[in-house]
């Protein structure tokens, strides 16, 4: 069995320029501005992370983050266009704004190093001269690259000579296809329990398996996610969801005992899954998911499981069924009121819909902008849930009557009206 990797003194494998794809061509001009001027003013600076994995692997990398030995301090002062951020980790951000175009922050934190100062200083006391406010030692690029997640991850790009230096077996992970944990696993998830669920997700970005040991680490410890802020978790999988990557993340997590702990009010399971790739092939085309429609995909297999719709449900009961599971997960994530109240309106249109033929205001809620969207998940959800044939072949007919043209079909006879006597019903006395 392949192993974690372990820190180990050793000297770096470093590519030249003649064997990587890596060009500063490809590279944000402006993170090219960053790192030219850090190298102007004697600091070592690289490319860091996620995007020197993607341009080794061809890809599009979607941000530009730099490493340096240069403090917080020192990169506010040459950088006016910056802002400092973070309580735990300090980095700065770097704001780029021209016309026209969205904002462009550009990441530049700090080489940290293995060791943090634990305890608190004692009056007087001055703290070594290589820690940050947040109790985070600084160190060597080496050192900072065994802090980091994933071998994939900490490759560095210097362009000073336009090298790839790998101190973590990145590289050959990345030939390998395959997602590893740097240090032990055990450890480096309770550090912070979201890594196991961006293991899951770079394997599925990157088509990638999850080192064995890793793998084996995240069942160990997947409870561990509850504990994971919520906002930092709704925010992960919001991104999931933009990227339409939602649905196969979560059936991983799954697999892997994740998705229990991530999303405990989520009842029944296997039904979420087809409603997510509906919305992750809306992803893909460009068209983006609202977080209430999510939250609806969600929460209709549990709402369908406690209060099934079939013909002539009551509306009212309805509406209780499908109130208790959003709002518990709208509570876990700290989900606004009126995206609950959108996930909430969907649902209970599908239970209009169920109702069929005993639906009276059919005709008004037809005319109404949420009925196509909501047909679209009522049609949906009977393919997943197998026994609402009746209901959508009633619907079928009683659309194509309403859409039918006007002259088509069977005319109906026009009564004629009986005309009144003269006189009748005026009020007037014969005479």
């Amino acid at each position: 069995m392949e192993d974690a990797v372990e820190p180990q003194s050793s000297h770096p494998v470093v590519l030249p320029r003649s064997e990587h794809p890596v060009s500063r061509k490809l590279i944000d001009p402006d993170a090219l501005w960053i790192l030219r001027r850090l190298r102007r003013e004697g600091y070592l600076a690289y490319l860091v992370g996620g995007a020197v994995r993607d341009l080794m692997l061809g890809r599009e990398p979607k941000d530009f983050d730099v490493g340096t030995n240069a403090r917080p301090s020192e990169i506010r002062r040459l950088f006016r266009n910056c802002r400092l951020i973070g309580r735990r980790f300090r980095i700065v951000h770097v704001y780029f704004r021209r016309k026209g175009q969205p904002e462009k922050i550009i990441e530049v934190s700090t080489f940290r190093g293995r060791a943090t100062w634990d305890e608190e200083p004692e009056a007087g006391e001055i703290p070594p001269e290589d820690l940050d406010l947040t109790g985070n030692v600084f160190g060597t690029p080496e050192e900072d690259a065994w802090r980091r997640d994933f071998t994939v991850n900490a490759l560095f790009y210097n362009l000073a000579d336009f090298t790839v230096i790998d101190h973590v077996g990145g590289l050959e992970d990345l030939r390998r296809g395959l997602i590893r944990i740097i240090g032990d696993p055990d450890e480096r998830f309770a550090e912070d329990p979201v890594r196991m669920l961006r293991a899951v997700e770079f394997g599925v970005r990157l088509g990638f398996r999850i080192e064995p040991e890793t793998e084996a680490g995240i069942r160990r410890n997947a409870p561990r996610i509850a504990e994971a802020s919520p906002a930092r978790l709704r925010e992960e999988l919001r991104q999931l969801a933009q990227r339409g990557i939602l649905a196969e993340v979560l059936a991983q997590a799954h697999r892997l005992g994740l998705f229990e702990a991530l999303l405990p009010e989520v009842e029944e399971v296997e039904g979420v899954f087809p409603l997510l790739e509906r919305l992750d092939a809306q992803a893909r085309e460009g068209r983006p998911v609202a977080e209430s429609r999510t939250l609806a995909a969600l929460a209709l297999p549990t709402v369908a499981a406690r209060y099934p719709l079939r013909p002539g449900v009551n509306l009212e009961e309805a509406q209780q069924a499908i109130g208790q599971p959003v709002e518990a997960l709208g509570r876990r994530y700290h989900v606004s009121s009126f995206i609950r109240h959108e996930a909430r309106e969907l649902l209970l249109s599908l239970y209009r819909i169920a109702r069929g033929r005993a639906y009276r205001t059919k005709g008004r809620f037809v005319r109404k902008p949420e009925f196509a969207e909501a047909w679209e998940w009522f049609n949906a959800w009977a393919e997943i849930a197998g026994d609402l044939d009746e209901v959508v072949g009633y619907w079928e007919r009683y659309l194509e009557n309403l859409n039918r043209p006007a002259g088509s079909g069977k005319k109906r006879k026009r009564r004629r009206r009986r005309r009144k006597p003269q006189g009748e019903g005026t009020g007037t006395a014969e005479g």
